[in-house]
């Protein structure tokens, strides 16, 4: 079993990096790295998911000194997975990263109809168990983002009943004919407006979310379940391998929530997980686990989440920002309770700052997208910051460290792009107290 200190050893800086030091790779300190990316609610198949990260990998490269080289993708159609290898390296450090996509779209793909009966099924389940009024509880936001769709159907069908009004004033109809052109002009015109702008509003994608969230809180979704425990063995595998040093299992969105669930089926299958062979973590960002788990039928997803929680093999942080409305902040999700930023329990949860991973005429061009700063913490940093997704999977700190660590990444970062071990470790961020 390799230990903390052990895993640490592996990445000592030199204490500075002169010109004329031997800056050859057999100098270097290597790390090898396998992040497993689980994503949302999402279409994107596994050559889309490659075409973004081919995107920001050039950001990250400008943002961070650092070489870096990028290979093909690589799939396996069976098991659904889809993944690419990163290797990066500055003067002190290299490090080697397969970058993995757990791919469950065609499963979206499938929901992916108008069933606005059924969305009105999954809205009414989750009022009259009084989740949504817990949502506005949490966090008032998301309870914004909770009747987003309900808003934009009711604009949809007010507009198209004065439409059909419209129509029977024009042609002066009276009697049966009035009643059979109101409600015919009435029905297309609500669908069509639920077509345009419908789709670019996402209402579409949005009501099969909530569909999709009401079924899994009721355990109703065999197609998702055995996916689930496809990745789970194939976490697992991996784990019982002696080809990396640390495994991360990153879960965004609604993903956060699925990634909770795999790592919960992973430990009832080996109860060993993490205990032996690569450190294995867990990053949950733009989470909406509390979606689920404040309805009353979510106890499975609420003891897995405490299970995890308490379990000492496994490594979990959650990275929330205030601006990100598809997700709650200030909230933890093992216990549901608003919660401030904290650094000693866990899971870590740390608040970052959009703001500061992005430059100014960025953010100031994408801060009412919100899809877009939802989408930022799995996506390069245009800022060197505390957090960074590409560091956080490509650079040489370790995921238990860095993630409990004051400045987080800046702290083992130096300008040049050197590995530095920061003189003060494990510090707990409380209120009223310092490290």
């Amino acid at each position: 079993m390799t230990t903390e200190n052990e895993f640490t050893g592996r990445f000592e800086a030199h204490s500075e990096v002169t010109a004329g030091e031997d800056q050859s790779s057999g100098s270097r300190k290597r790390f090898k790295r396998h992040v497993y990316h689980l994503p949302g609610y999402d279409t994107a198949d596994c050559e889309a998911h490659y075409r973004r990260f081919v995107g920001q990998f050039g950001q990250f490269k400008r943002t961070w000194p650092v070489q870096a080289t990028l290979s093909e993708v690589e799939r396996s159609n069976l098991q659904s997975r889809g993944w690419w290898t990163v290797k990066t390296h500055s003067a002190d450090w290299q490090v080697e990263t397969v970058h993995e996509v757990l791919l469950w779209n065609d499963i979206v793909l499938a929901d992916l109809l108008v069933r606005v009966a059924k969305a009105a099924v999954a809205y009414f389940d989750l009022i009259v168990t009084g989740t949504s009024f817990r949502y506005f509880k949490a966090n008032y936001r998301y309870g914004i983002f909770f009747l987003f769709p309900l808003i934009a159907l009711t604009i949809f069908g007010l507009a198209a009943w004065l439409l059909a009004s419209f129509a029977v004033d024009i042609f002066q109809l009276v009697g049966p004919r009035e009643f059979a052109v109101e409600l015919g002009v009435g029905i297309a015109g609500f669908f069509a407006l639920l077509q345009w702008p419908g789709r670019s509003w996402r209402v579409h994608h949005a009501l099969d979310g909530w569909i999709f969230a009401c079924d899994y809180i009721h355990n109703r979704r065999n197609d998702i379940n055995a996916r689930l425990d496809v990745f789970a063995n194939v976490i697992l595998a991996h784990a019982r391998k002696a080809g990396v040093d640390e495994i991360v299992l990153v879960g965004h969105s609604l993903g956060a929530t699925l990634a909770v669930d795999l790592i919960n089926r992973a430990l009832t299958i080996d109860p060993e997980l993490g205990r032996r062979g690569p450190a294995v973590c867990m990053l949950t960002v733009g989470a909406t686990i509390p979606k689920f788990t404040l309805h009353p039928a979510a106890s499975r997803l609420r003891r897995a989440a405490a299970r995890i929680a308490a379990e000492p093999s496994i490594a979990w942080a959650e990275f929330q920002a205030r601006v990100d409305i598809i997700s709650f902040y200030m909230c933890n999700p093992a216990t549901l309770a608003r919660t401030d930023e904290q650094l000693s329990s866990k899971p870590v949860i740390r608040h970052v700052q959009i703001d500061q991973m992005l430059t100014p005429a960025s953010y100031a061009h994408n801060r009412r997208r919100y899809m877009r700063l939802h989408y930022q913490p799995v996506m390069a940093n245009e800022k060197r910051a505390p957090y960074d997704y590409f560091m956080m999977a490509c650079g040489p700190a370790l995921f238990r460290n860095w993630t409990v660590s004051p400045m987080g990444l800046l702290d083992f970062m130096r300008a040049d792009g050197s590995f530095r071990e920061p003189s003060i470790r494990g510090c707990a961020l409380v209120t009223g107290s310092s490290c």
